[in-house]
């Protein structure tokens, strides 16, 4: 019986943290033009709408199943009309200036997984922005593989 009491209370206690995870903010977006800012949870970026990359890049070995919400999505899940530049910020503040003409060129995502698996902070997670990199010869250059950033964390957009 204190046995089954306890497994029930650490599996409520397991779910909660698990939404409570789901809850916490993962991404903000940030309006440079108006200051309006969005917060993001996983949940929101994955009701927008997952699609799977099939890639290579410099930092996984072979080709990588990676799936997420395409950048463009996001830009329009907030809003965010005629903009020009968008800005990505790592959990390190390392960042990235992108034009984002590039966003409806390619189908460039913010990765939730790859493989199948969900990125964790330790394997460039929980958000690595990716390019369909196999797919297209141009973005097989170092300026997009320096565009690669992982632990997204901020997204700013004009």
């Amino acid at each position: 019986m204190i046995r089954r009491l306890i497994c029930t209370i650490a599996f409520v206690y397991a779910a909660s943290i698990g939404s409570a995870l789901t809850a916490q903010t993962v991404l903000t977006a940030v309006s440079l033009v108006d200051q309006t800012t969005k917060s993001l949870t996983l949940e929101q970026l994955i009701e927008v709408g997952e699609v799977e990359i099939t890639t290579s890049n410099e930092f996984v070995d072979g080709e990588r199943v990676f799936r997420g919400p395409l950048l463009r999505d996001i830009l329009t899940l907030c809003k965010a009309v005629d903009v020009t530049m968008v800005r990505l910020t790592a959990a390190n503040d390392y960042q990235v200036e992108i034009d984002a003409e590039e966003f409806q060129t390619y189908d460039a995502i913010l990765a939730l997984s790859m493989d199948g698996v969900p990125l964790s902070k330790r394997d460039k997670g929980p958000i690595w922005m990716i390019y369909p990199m196999s797919d297209h010869e141009e973005l097989r250059d170092p300026v997009y593989n320096s565009r690669l950033i992982w632990q997204v964390v901020k997204l700013e957009y004009k």
